[in-house]
C-alpha cells in the first residue's frame, strides 16, 4: 500500500485561519476529539482560536491532498525571552486520512520549520495514554519524558498524561 504523502497530489503549505474550521470539524470526531484536551463546544472554539491564531506567524503547517485541508501541524511559540528557545507542538489530521503518513509528515516539516526559521532548540507534545500518535511521536525523534497516571477521565477509564520531547 503506497502513503498518500507519496501522491503528487499531496503538499503541505502554511495554515491559513480559515484552516481553524477544519480542525473544529474533525475535533468534533469522537474518534478524534477524545485525544484533544476540550470536550465542550465552546471550550473547543477557544482551543482551535488559540491553534490557528499562530498562522499569522506562519508557525503552523496544513497538509493538504488534492488541494483540500487533511492535517495541520502547529508550533506554539512561547511569548517570554526566558523559554523562546522551546515550543509545544499540536497536529490533528482528517480522520479519513489518518495512517497514511500524514502524521509523520506533517511532523518532520513543522520540526524542521522550528529549528530552521525560529531557531527552536526542542519541541513538546503533550498526549494520552493510549492515543494512537504516539507511534508518530517515536517514529519522529520524540521521547517521553514526562507522564502524570490517571491525568484524565476518559470513557474507558483513567489515562496517564504523556509529554514528549523532541530535541531538534
Amino acid at each position: 500500500m503506497s502513503l498518500l504523502t507519496e501522491s503528487k497530489d499531496y503538499d503541505i503549505r502554511y495554515s491559513e485561519i480559515s484552516d481553524g474550521e477544519l480542525i473544529k470539524r474533525w475535533l468534533k470526531d469522537p474518534s478524534v476529539g477524545i485525544w484533544y484536551p476540550p470536550s465542550s463546544e465552546a471550550d473547543q472554539d477557544i482551543f482551535v482560536k488559540n491553534w490557528i491564531g499562530f498562522s499569522k506567524f506562519n508557525a503552523s503547517l496544513t497538509a493538504t491532498y488534492a488541494g483540500e485541508p487533511v492535517g495541520v501541524a502547529t508550533i506554539y511559540l512561547m511569548p517570554y525571552i526566558k523559554v523562546a528557545h522551546v515550543c509545544m507542538v499540536y497536529f490533528i489530521v482528517s480522520p479519513q486520512y489518518q495512517g497514511q503518513g500524514v502524521e509523520e509528515s506533517l511532523l518532520k516539516n513543522i520540526k524542521h520549520l522550528a529549528k530552521v526559521r525560529f531557531r527552536l532548540e526542542s519541541m513538546h507534545c503533550e498526549v494520552f495514554e493510549g492515543c494512537r500518535l504516539i507511534k508518530d511521536l517515536n517514529s519522529t525523534g520524540f521521547k517521553e519524558i514526562i507522564r502524570q497516571e490517571n491525568f484524565i477521565d476518559l470513557p474507558n477509564g483513567p489515562h496517564a498524561r504523556l509529554i514528549y520531547e523532541c530535541v531538534l
